[in-house]
């Protein structure tokens, strides 16, 4: 089957998600999250693009860019094949480290960018990584949390950057891609983890004793089914999944 061509941005602006194969981690500690950083920046730099805000999850990332002097495809493969390098060649990996190509939705208006700005920035905190987008270390935006690389959105929001806190706080008002995309893959999802848990109703894992629980949700998450899908289908809060992936990680 053909893949749906890409739809263009008249306005050159673009929400743009990068996924883990199989929806893996593609970040596994803070010198990660540098590196994939000072990628972007440099590709930023590289394309003449303006990049306004960006989020590195575990295993996605967002970005609101507006498309520079070449192709946003041109700009977001070198980043792929940049920080994709650089992981393989650190955890002595081969093979693709992204999920085909990236995924993106034009931005036509300004409501559109305001909700867009918002549901990235609010990303971390519905995963349960944090209490306000401020928090996350993870998160650049211009002028409020690290941005000082990034383009300036004084034109764009109708608020001064001093008031950009309470701003991003507010309710997007909008579904975006990744939202429609774990909507759409919910049935597979409980069918894997029916059958990696070996139960007959998902919502069974919450009420498990403590271990087998927390064993289900390492299962859960290997298995590439994201946090915020597994929160929504087990009924067991996304800062409890986080918490027992966290534990994970430190052993």
């Amino acid at each position: 089957m053909s893949r749906k061509p890409r739809q263009k941005s008249v306005s050159g602006l673009y929400h743009v998600m990068l996924r883990g194969v199989n929806r893996k981690e593609i970040f596994l500690d803070d010198a990660d999250h540098r590196k994939f950083i000072s990628v972007i920046l440099r590709a930023k730099i590289q394309a003449g693009a303006e990049l306004y805000a960006y989020c590195l999850m575990g295993n996605h990332v967002h970005l609101l860019l507006k498309e520079g002097k070449e192709p946003l495809g041109t700009t977001i493969k070198r980043v792929g094949v940049s920080y994709a390098n650089y992981f393989n060649w650190k955890y002595q990996c081969v093979g693709h480290l992204f999920q085909g190509r990236f995924r993106s939705e034009p931005v036509e208006d300004d409501a559109y960018f305001i909700s867009v700005l918002r549901y990235i920035c609010q990303n971390p905190v519905k995963a349960g990584l944090c209490r306000e987008p401020a928090d996350y270390a993870w998160l650049g935006c211009a002028g409020l949390m690290g941005g000082e690389d990034l383009d300036r959105m004084d034109s764009l929001v109708p608020c001064p950057l001093a008031g950009l806190k309470e701003f991003i706080n507010e309710d997007p008002g909008m579904r975006h891609m990744d939202d429609l995309e774990d909507r759409e893959g919910d049935d597979a999802a409980v069918r894997r983890i029916r059958q990696i848990c070996e139960c007959g109703d998902v919502s069974e894992i919450a009420h498990l004793d403590k271990a087998s629980r927390d064993e289900a949700i390492r299962k859960i998450r290997d298995a590439g089914i994201s946090i915020r899908q597994a929160a929504r289908l087990t009924g067991i809060g996304k800062a409890t999944i986080e918490r027992v992936l966290s534990r994970k990680t430190e052993m």
